[in-house]
């Protein structure tokens, strides 16, 4: 993932329209398909991901209630029981099919048999 300050620089310079993607991605020092996917809107835009990560963050207010769900004396809405939920849903996810991870049976060993001589 490039930084914010990168990807920002990128759309200025497209928004300029003086340069060509190749130019801007050789002074930015990125690579041209990071430049055309920032143009074509395949990659969001830096200021439209802040935007959207500022979005989902919603502030508590007022004084700390009790869950209903927990009993824990929180801000609303209870960040412990989404976390729980979504372990939860992943442990679930695991189980149904335990094959999914693929990675870590290619990363192991084989165990091999003794050979008889």
């Amino acid at each position: 993932m490039i930084p914010f300050r990168v990807a920002d620089e990128i759309e200025r310079l497209l928004e300029e329209g003086s340069l060509s993607q190749r130019k801007i991605a050789r002074k930015v020092g990125v690579s041209r398909g990071t430049v055309n996917a920032i143009a074509r809107g395949k990659r969001p835009a830096s200021r439209a991901r802040r935007e959207r990560q500022e979005d989902d963050f919603v502030t508590p207010g007022g004084p700390p209630v009790r869950c209903p769900i927990c009993g824990g004396m929180v801000h609303m809405p209870c960040l412990a029981c989404r976390v729980r939920a979504m372990k939860e849903s992943r442990r679930q996810s695991e189980r149904a099919n335990p094959y999914d991870r693929c990675s870590t049976a290619s990363t192991e060993s084989p165990r091999r048999l003794p050979q008889s001589r």
